[in-house]
């Protein structure tokens, strides 16, 4: 796929032969819009014209760390070619009821200067990695300069993982200019005796932001001085989800259980979110169908439905559906912690086709915590609260079920057919 001023844009689009094929003009894959061009578009008219090698401008704060090449990995400052109050380019927490050309328009400014370390240079303390620790533990938008050594240009990649991706490249100096230290994380960032998970969670109880905590693990910030190490953005997303979910976890399993059914929902950015809470005790399931055209059913002509549980034991490897399937599950637990109550949680997604893109594991926390703030509808039997739900759900009950583990095992224990048909 060619562009005009293709010399600041390349394209990763792992699609097979669709986008050179379609090029962006008949939509083969069944999307209303071309989310390469709308990308394209956007960079090209109002970002690319204000960039040159030098960029300066205030962070929101935000960093980021690729995974390529472990344990040698880029890394270094996302900044906008902005002055003041930047804060809002690196809280995707408060993007939720923004378009996707508003996020698109948010991410696009942020230009990635890099640089190659290897992770262990948390433990050693360089000066450049010093400079990323004081951005990332900083309680509001630092001053920034950065100098690379080319125009930096776009590179459009979507993956479910991450938000959409501004201009990168290579960094050769970084100064940094006036910055305030949020000094609750400085605390926890000097203990050098503290373990990281023990860190992230009195973090967590301080009110600092999910995004906050994560950027800070992820420069190695956090733990025992000897075992500090860098962590790729991408890892360490999941990594503060999972790490407040399991602490939040061994409270809720000693709560006793809600007495009612309970239905939540949300939307947001083309995506539909119900959680069902059941009087049982703790097990959990995300289930998430993706319609035709969208970035995970990108050939089927039917939505494809995914799903991955844990019951009282929670679980001990990796859940095949990745970051989201951690995210819902902190919204869920907090919900619970809040109210004192354990219960049996599923949650059901649905992502349409007008989700043109993914945007970031984010998403689902925010609906899903979201979901929680909204009043629940109250069901006294289980039947009723099925019966509701799938009325909210465009795909059939029937293929829910067949998804299902945990609505497996209510179908055993409680001969729901007779209820349902």
């Amino acid at each position: 796929m060619s562009f005009r001023g293709a010399q600041f844009v390349r394209v990763r689009v792992n699609w097979k032969s669709l986008c050179p094929l379609c090029r962006g003009s008949k939509l083969l894959c069944g999307k209303p819009r071309c989310p390469v061009i709308m990308d394209y578009e956007i960079y090209m008219k109002n970002i690319m014209p204000a960039l040159d090698k030098d960029i300066i401008g205030n962070s929101p704060p935000s960093l980021f760390i690729g995974r390529y090449g472990y344990p040698k990995v880029s890394l270094g400052p996302l900044v906008p070619p902005e002055y003041g109050d930047t804060s809002i380019y690196g809280q995707p927490e408060k993007w939720i009821n923004k378009s996707i050309d508003d996020i698109l328009m948010l991410t696009s400014k942020l230009v990635y200067g890099h640089k190659r370390l290897d992770v262990s240079a948390a433990r050693r303390e360089d000066r450049f990695y010093l400079e990323l620790l004081d951005i990332a533990i900083s309680k509001y938008s630092p001053e920034v300069e950065m100098h690379l050594n080319k125009r930096p240009y776009k590179y459009i990649v979507f993956s479910e993982d991450s938000t959409p991706f501004g201009p990168s490249g290579p960094l050769e100096n970084l100064r940094l200019g006036t910055l305030r230290i949020d000094y609750r994380i400085d605390r926890l960032v000097s203990d050098y005796d503290m373990k990281a998970e023990d860190a992230v969670y009195k973090l967590y109880k301080y009110d600092i932001p999910i995004t906050t905590i994560q950027r800070v693990f992820s420069i190695g910030g956090l733990g025992v001085r000897k075992n500090r190490k860098i962590v790729p953005t991408r890892w360490s997303i999941t990594a503060i989800d999972d790490i407040i979910g399991k602490r939040l976890l061994k409270y809720v399993r000693t709560y006793p259980l809600i007495d009612e059914y309970l239905v939540f929902e949300y939307s947001a950015l083309e995506n539909r979110y119900i959680a069902l809470l059941m009087p049982r005790h703790w097990s959990y399931e995300f289930l998430e169908a993706w319609y035709p055209g969208t970035f995970w059913n990108r050939y089927a002509g039917v939505p494809i439905i995914y799903s991955d549980y844990e019951l009282y034991r929670g679980r001990t490897d990796y859940a095949e559906i990745g970051g989201c399937y951690y995210a819902a599950r902190l919204a869920t637990l907090e919900y619970l912690t809040k109210m004192h109550r354990q219960a049996t949680a599923i949650i059901f997604r649905e992502a349409y086709p007008g989700y043109l893109f993914p945007v970031g594991v984010w998403s689902v926390r925010e609906s899903v915590r979201r979901a929680y703030r909204n009043p629940p509808t109250r069901f006294r039997g289980i039947a009723d609260s099925l019966e509701y739900v799938f009325s909210k759900l465009k795909i059939s009950k029937e293929r829910w079920f067949n998804a299902s583990y945990i609505l497996g095992l209510l179908l055993k224990q409680e001969k729901l057919s007779k209820y349902l048909g």
